[in-house]
């Protein structure tokens, strides 16, 4: 097939049907395409910190923003859950339907290489303390040669979080940005959004206000709460970056890869037609 690569990201929360998303993946596969997987894995970690009692404090930056706190330990826990079980589920459900999937996180062959977010202001009953233990960072490099290596090979690279900074460091890494800068490093030609809701609502609790295409990630941020908002500046940072288009659907519709990128489930987003052509520069 011409043209770049097909990016899909699986979301982790509740309720995504993860195998009906690889039966698509593994139909992609052998028409020809090639396709690169992120996943997340909200669920599988909050399931997994509960069982070995742990939890993620929630902390008020000076500037009111609520932040979750990733420290040494609770890490460990999440990449039980990122690696360990979401990333080979998808390995191994790839390998059912005949295709091989090679499950990487950022610190294998440093795929995924991060700046660790500076030492975190937090209000705290009423003081300002500084937090310097938090690790979470921002994407910096994606290392595209393996991964076109990988794809040239025919395998699909199933990438999740930690990422890992220069210095060796893994750093909890926002899996729907990781997905933007996998599609725009490599050039792809969408950028594919899977999770449990439809796409973006503008009422959120009407489905049949789904919005189904906009050039204006910007203004749709008003409509969007919670994990969408997430989700629509992932969708920005791709589009700005010169991926042409980007979907945000349900991963429980039948074949809903292929509906997402034929417009018939879901949300599209493009740029206007003005930036699209500056985009990526």
């Amino acid at each position: 097939m011409s043209g770049g690569p097909i990016v899909v990201k699986i979301g982790g929360a509740p309720g995504v049907d993860l195998e009906n998303v690889c039966a698509d993946v593994a139909e992609l596969v052998r028409r020809g395409e090639r396709v690169i997987v992120v996943n997340g894995g909200s669920d599988a970690g909050e399931r997994l910190l509960k069982l070995h009692s742990l939890e993620r404090p929630e902390v008020t930056t000076p500037s009111g923003n609520v932040v979750r706190i990733t420290n040494a330990a609770t890490l460990r826990v999440l990449m039980m859950a990122w690696v360990g079980e979401v990333n080979k589920r998808i390995v191994l459900a790839l390998g059912e339907r005949g295709i091989s999937g090679l499950g990487l996180c950022g610190a294998d062959g440093r795929v995924l290489v991060a700046r660790r977010r500076p030492p975190l202001k937090i209000h705290d009953n009423g003081r300002l303390r500084i937090d310097r233990e938090h690790l979470a960072g921002e994407l910096t490099a994606v290392n595209t040669g393996l991964l076109g290596t990988l794809l040239g090979l025919g395998h699909v690279p199933v990438l999740c979080p930690p990422a890992v900074t220069e210095d060796g460091v893994l750093v909890n890494a926002d899996a729907d940005q990781i997905a933007a800068s996998v599609a725009t490093a490599l050039g792809a030609r969408a950028l594919v959004m899977l999770s449990n809701v439809p796409g973006l609502l503008e009422n959120p609790n009407e489905p049949l206000t789904l919005v189904r295409h906009s050039d204006d990630v910007e203004g749709c941020m008003q409509l969007a709460a919670g994990r969408m908002r997430y989700k629509l500046d992932a969708a920005r940072k791709a589009l700005q970056g010169g991926v042409p288009s980007v979907y945000v659907s349900s991963s429980r519709v039948p074949r809903p890869v292929f509906v997402a990128l034929t417009e018939e489930s879901g949300t599209k987003f493009t740029l206007p037609r003005k930036d699209a052509a500056n985009a990526g520069t």
